[in-house]
């Protein structure tokens, strides 16, 4: 096949090398003449072109043009090349992407987090936008010179309002088990559950699903998604908050994940205040309407300005202007019971090089009370001071000067695992009724249920459930959910009406 095929012929670019290829586009390197730069270009391939195929790619070039966030990939221009084929001019990153990263390296917790954060940021930008990615992974994390991340390939986003439509090609490995089976749309939790996924990768190398050495098929993975909950990573540097986090953020319960990106951010930064890592900021774009009340509220350059309070952790404060502590130090001294006045600092006699006491004022004349005061207060201070030092516990230096302490994530008080599910069911007239129990039962716990080895799942409060035999077997399986979703890893168990 010759390069004009692979690379097509585009005015203003220069053709230079290819960069890799994805489901339905290829990318290559160009070198634009106007102005001059490199360039990534995303080119629809010629070959098993579909309505679908095309109409996804037109999306995506009006997506990113929308969206304007620093870890983002910018878009600078759309088009058609002479050969017919769609073709879309991004900002070029050099460095490599995380999925390529993280098979040469390993990341640290702490890198992991601010990349978590980063693009998480991105993703509610994109949400509130009104746009879910549906296929983040680290393959389309990209890395630019200066090692920012940047989230592409919005060639399956769509419209949250129209989310409704065929299959989008979403990479399986990091997709929630609503979307690989449809049996819910997808929305910004289900980017939630990627985005989670994606970090567990980060931290372990590999999709959490994945078998080393055993059946990673697309079928096998899916199965297990659907079926099993996520591992823990594995990692003994990695907090048990953060295990819990993306426990709850990768759960097969919809409900049971954050409610958005944003939650999600959230929590990321309360682990960096954990672990005392640098915090890494969220960088959310504000509604257009707060944006408009913001400027009509902005007082004149020349205003005062009064700023909100600020939750400030106290610091010892360390004096440089206590006396010294010294029999020699400059304070009033009593020599056999008559006040004299001891020698003072002169800047002009110490840069003489000497220091010479001031002439001996008469014994009979007393000591001021000011300076009384002052040689009390003083003392008051050298002590309080010491007292202080001695008793505070070390605290670590803030990350920023204008950092806002936030809370660790709360996870609640411990909640003890629900018990083995006890079964039974009552078989009357056309219809079985199964009941269960178990061990630690909360009056706010709820039920997902399901048919054996189906997909669909429906939620229930109570612990009953009837259905029709209609002359057949009848098993179900039921999982308990608890309304703090804590345990979002329990497993279903089942009964038979026979």
């Amino acid at each position: 096949m010759s390069r004009s095929l692979l690379a097509p012929e585009i005015p203003g670019l220069t053709y230079v090398s290819k960069l890799g290829s994805g489901g339905y586009a290829d990318v290559y390197l160009y070198e634009q003449q106007m102005p001059a730069r490199r360039v990534a270009v995303k080119v629809l391939r010629e070959t098993g072109l579909s309505a679908s195929a095309v109409s996804r790619f037109t999306a995506e070039a009006n997506a990113m043009a929308q969206l304007e966030h620093p870890h983002i990939v910018p878009v600078y221009a759309a088009g058609l090349a002479p050969d017919g084929r769609p073709y879309l001019v991004m900002m070029y990153y050099p460095k490599a992407s995380l999925a390529e990263r993280v098979r040469t390296e390993k990341l640290s917790v702490a890198e992991v987090l601010r990349i978590g954060i980063q693009i998480g940021s991105a993703v509610e930008t994109a949400h509130r936008a009104g746009l879910l990615h549906r296929d983040i992974k680290p393959a389309n994390v990209l890395t630019n010179q200066y090692g920012t991340p940047g989230l592409t390939d919005f060639g399956i986003a769509a419209q949250i309002a129209d989310v409704d439509d065929e299959d989008t090609g979403v990479s399986v490995p990091w997709s929630p088990p609503e979307v690989l089976y449809a049996t819910s749309p997808a929305s910004a939790r289900s980017d939630v559950y990627s985005l989670a996924s994606t970090l567990w990768h980060l931290l372990v190398g590999r999709s959490a699903f994945e078998v080393p050495g055993g059946d990673n098929s697309s079928f096998a993975l899916m199965k297990r998604i659907r079926d099993t909950p996520p591992p823990p990573t594995g990692r003994p540097d990695v907090p048990a908050s953060l295990e819990r986090l993306l426990r709850s953020a990768m759960a097969r319960e919809v409900t049971a994940r954050p409610a958005t990106a944003l939650d999600l951010v959230r929590s990321l930064q309360a682990i960096e205040q954990e672990l005392r890592y640098q915090r890494t900021p969220i960088v959310v774009a504000e509604d257009r309407e707060s944006s408009r009340s913001s400027v009509e509220a902005t007082p004149p350059a020349d205003a005062t300005r009064v700023k909100g309070a600020q939750v400030v952790s106290p610091q010892p404060i360390v004096r440089q202007d206590y006396p010294p502590t010294s029999a020699s130090s400059d304070r009033t001294v009593v020599r056999g019971g008559t006040p004299q006045a001891s020698d003072e600092f002169s800047p002009t006699r110490e840069m003489a090089g000497r220091r010479e006491p001031e002439p001996a004022e008469p014994a009979e004349r007393r000591v001021s009370v000011p300076v009384m005061m002052a040689a009390v207060l003083a003392v008051v201070a050298i002590v309080v001071g010491a007292v202080y030092l001695s008793t505070s516990r070390p605290k670590a230096p803030p990350a920023a000067a204008d950092a806002v302490s936030v809370q660790p994530p709360q996870f609640g008080e411990e909640i003890l695992r629900p018990g083995t599910l006890r079964f039974t069911h009552e078989i009357k007239g056309g219809s079985v009724t199964f009941s269960w129990d178990y061990d630690h039962a909360l009056a706010s716990d709820s039920y997902s249920w399901r048919h054996k080895d189906q997909a669909a799942v429906s939620t229930i409060t109570q612990r009953t459930l009837t259905l029709p035999l209609d002359g057949a077997r009848v098993c179900v399986e039921v999982r308990v959910v608890r309304a703090d979703h804590s345990y979002a890893d329990q497993a279903y168990e089942g009964d038979c009406s026979s």
